[in-house]
């Protein structure tokens, strides 16, 4: 019998990278257009971009004072390192005590139905559970159980063996489902105030009614054992929630275009971009270099090959024309070269890009190069074979008939709505309600500030 789908208002609990927006714009856009109504929590950083893709928003830490820029840059010794570790932590901290004190209040004023909760917003579930609404966690890459690092990582696709790299991996790749460390302790210390259990006992007291990722199940590696609720879908991709981006269109001189983008959140090392240039010098190809806002362009005025470097790119655009794509193995960049058939040349930095790399490399899509190892030369070679060797096109091509059949926005969405349906269905829910009334005794407990 088919459930009856009502309008519902859902929050959506973000994250400010642009890969992560991205997608969860392009969700609830789906969703809105089936008549739900959607509004965004987060920092005021993302307004803009919410509000003109025509969904509402709500800011999060509108008062807070920003500390951008206390970060060291000159990333040349052990003193630094640690010290941009201490930073991020405590910025960390600040942020998950913001978004504890903050939110949950924000979501029942604004009469919030049901939560998005990305999977890489680690308060999500706490803040779900004092407010007392069901959640469905929303993974826009590899989900963050099945593991990181790349596979195998004897083919050399390890992009790091530094102490602080493995100590940045221990500390930072956490994830809503799976938490450790200073981070553990924070929102334990503030489940315990409201009155909570530990977050180790959550997915018992109060789990997510569904888990969707993004990550198409062709792209990903064999597995068994995964519960009822987990979701494959396909690429949230969707031109409509894109900003526009200034281009130069009339400087493109109808070579082959090789476009290059290394992202947004992790692209720090400037040094690639320019051993691509000189890697690509010599080639019967225009290079197309997206910085992604991380750097200015006059930093790189005389590159070998003079490619055209952009601060940031009209990207969906630039990947229609493009013949090959270098990237980071960003799920943004991967996703939208793979829906627009284009066979890359990655280069992964961290977190989740090694992941998503191997799984390329594996279906014959992308030549990958580890980036503690990367020259020129090796560069060069990699291009060229992908250029030269059809099979990474064709194996490309493929995935793009496949993921084009997948709908991945509508299915996601369709699994939302079912699952959203089903637990409003169950008598079972008005326990959730109830707990959410209690707010205004839960939301006087908050962290004093230092």
């Amino acid at each position: 019998m088919p459930f009856e789908r009502k309008k519902r208002h859902f929050g959506v609990l973000s994250f400010t990278g642009t890969g992560h927006l991205n997608s969860l714009i392009s969700l609830s856009q789906s969703l809105k257009d089936r008549g739900h109504k959607i509004t965004f929590f987060e920092k005021p950083k993302i307004e803009d971009q919410v509000r003109q893709a025509g969904l509402d928003f709500i800011p999060i830490g509108k008062g807070s004072s920003s500390s951008k820029g206390r970060m060291s840059r000159n990333n040349t010794g052990p003193c630094s390192k640690l010290s941009d570790i201490l930073f991020n932590l405590e910025r960390i901290e600040r942020d998950l005590k913001m978004y504890l004190n903050e939110t949950p209040r924000a979501l029942v004023e604004a009469g919030i139905d049901a939560l998005l909760v990305n999977e890489i917003a680690v308060t999500g579930p706490t803040v779900a559970q004092i407010a007392g609404l069901p959640y469905i966690i929303i993974s826009t890459s590899v989900p963050h159980h099945f593991g990181w690092k790349a596979y195998p990582e004897y083919l050399g696709y390890k992009y790091s063996a530094s102490w602080h790299s493995k100590v940045e991996t221990v500390l930072f790749e956490v994830s809503a489902l799976r938490m450790r460390g200073p981070i553990r302790r924070v929102l334990n210390e503030h489940r315990r105030k409201v009155g909570l259990g530990p977050v180790q006992q959550a997915r018992q007291s109060f789990p997510e009614l569904a888990h969707i990722t993004q990550l198409p199940q062709c792209l990903d590696l064999p597995r068994c054992g995964l519960p009822g609720n987990f979701h494959y879908t396909g690429p949230f991709a969707n031109s409509a929630s894109r900003p526009q981006a200034e281009f130069p269109w009339d400087r493109l001189d109808g070579r082959p275009l090789l476009y290059m983008s290394l992202g947004t959140t992790r692209n720090v090392q400037a040094f690639v971009f320019r051993l691509v240039a000189e890697a690509c010098k010599d080639l019967d190809l225009q290079l197309v270099i997206s910085l992604g806002g991380r750097f200015d362009t006059d930093m790189f005025p005389y590159l070998p090959g003079n490619p055209l470097v952009i601060r940031y790119a009209p990207q969906l655009e630039l990947l229609r024309l493009a013949t090959l794509v270098i990237t980071h193995g960003g799920p943004n960049t991967v996703f939208e070269a793979l829906m627009e058939g284009k066979p890359m040349v990655a280069i992964p930095l961290a977190h989740d890009q090694p992941a998503i790399a191997a799984r390329l490399e594996r279906l014959g899509i992308a030549e990958v190069l580890p980036v503690m190892r990367l020259t020129a030369s090796s560069i060069h070679r990699a291009v060229t074979k992908v250029l030269h060797d059809s099979t990474y096109r064709n194996a490309a091509i493929t995935m793009q008939a496949e993921l084009h059949s997948l709908r991945g926005p509508q299915r996601a969405a369709d699994v939302i709505e079912k699952t959203i349906e089903e637990y409003f269905a169950n008598p079972r829910h008005a326990s959730a309600a109830d707990l959410g009334r209690t707010m205004d005794g839960l939301a006087s407990v908050s962290f004093a500030p230092r």
